[in-house]
């Protein structure tokens, strides 16, 4: 899988490989699914397909297979995107990102058990009101300071930071979903050289909410609806 504005999980593909669904029993693909709200009133729908319960290989929908997404009356084939290699299928919803908003995505097939009924609900949107996106804050000298509204919910936070002159991401969970965390001086690890590089660095909050994958799927899998904003600074030394 690959990384996307809405977060999505990545497989580096070199040695992926792809099968039909025709000549796969349904019960022998494991699904992974996402929901995924911006904050702009744009939710994507992803899913890929499995076989088995193997990352690298990956189900490629034949003639007269399709995956179908539903939301508020609204029903959206989703269309196949192949990223080298790694093949999802994706649609995008508009105004339908509020909490509870049930989405239920299917897969519809002619060859085989359909799996029809795949379903989340989307957690509580919310805002990070600080920092801001004029904020400025040294890597090896300030802590930084998070808070975001909406809090005090059940479902799982998790937060991700990098930046261009950053070493990778780095991030964990928020426990308890309080509103405010902080991510220590020193954490944002500078890229070397020039270790004097000033850059825009992101911090990314995500509220997620596990729901009910349909049963068919005999190789297992998830499907999972989430919020996720992201807030950029200044990251000096």
């Amino acid at each position: 899988m690959r990384l996307s504005h809405f977060a999505a999980p990545v497989v580096l593909c070199a040695a992926c490989t792809s099968v039909q669904s025709a000549d796969i029993k349904t019960a022998g693909i494991s699904a992974i699914m996402l929901v995924s709200a911006d904050g702009t009133g744009q939710t994507q729908v992803t899913a890929e397909l499995h076989v088995d319960s193997n990352s690298t290989d990956f189900v490629t929908l034949s003639s007269g297979d399709t995956l179908m997404a539903t939301a508020g009356g609204q029903s959206r084939t989703m269309s196949e995107s192949n990223f080298v290699g790694a093949v999802s299928y994706e649609t995008t919803f508009s105004g339908l990102d509020a909490n509870g908003t049930a989405y239920t995505i299917a897969l519809n097939r002619t060859s085989d058990v359909s799996a029809p009924s795949s379903t989340c609900a989307l957690p509580d949107p919310f805002n990070i009101t600080a920092p801001t996106a004029s904020g400025t804050f040294s890597r090896a000298n300030d802590t930084i300071t998070v808070t975001y509204d909406t809090a005090g919910t059940m479902d799982q936070m998790a937060w991700s930071a990098g930046g261009d002159c950053v070493q990778g991401e780095v991030g964990g969970t928020v426990s308890p979903d309080s509103g405010s965390f902080t991510v220590a001086k020193g954490s944002l690890v500078p890229t070397s050289p020039p270790p004097s590089m000033t850059c825009q660095a992101h911090i990314t909050l995500t509220r997620s909410r596990p729901g009910q994958l349909d049963s068919h799927f005999g190789s297992g899998g998830s499907i999972t609806a989430q919020q996720v904003r992201t807030v950029t600074f200044n990251s000096t030394p």
